[in-house]
């Protein structure tokens, strides 16, 4: 499957969205904005951004447990991905373990989603 639509984090909106708690989104509100990517505005594909702020490196964990009857339909990994933007440790140096730090996350988050659909299914791309 090659995805035709992406979304991504984006902090600083013009407006809070409906779904967050301050102007900031960080945390939970950025799960809550991938499933409404995924689930309302019909995106295929949610780059989770690992470069230069904090994330939940348990998103693919969260979203089955939060939204199961929703991703029992529309399986991540395949017919929805999350891909990660990991900065380049060669350029961002302070910022070189996130890499690790995400290669690491890869097979708990499958692990996540065997658990879940009973299958061998990649959910991170």
């Amino acid at each position: 499957m090659i995805p035709r639509t992406m979304s991504t984090q984006h902090p600083d909106n013009v407006f809070i969205p409906f779904f967050a708690h301050e102007s900031s989104l960080g945390g939970e509100d950025e799960v809550v904005e991938a499933f409404y990517a995924f689930s309302v505005l019909g995106v295929e594909e949610q780059m989770w951004d690992f470069e230069g702020k904090e994330v939940d490196e348990f998103v693919v964990k969260k979203l089955l447990e939060k939204y199961g009857s929703f991703f029992k339909k529309r399986k991540l990994g395949r017919d929805l991905r999350i891909t990660p933007r990991v900065p380049n440790p060669s350029v961002e140096k302070a910022e070189a373990k996130l890499l690790l730090e995400t290669l690491e996350s890869i097979p708990r988050s499958a692990d996540y989603a065997k658990l879940f659909y009973g299958e061998e299914i990649a959910p991170i791309f």
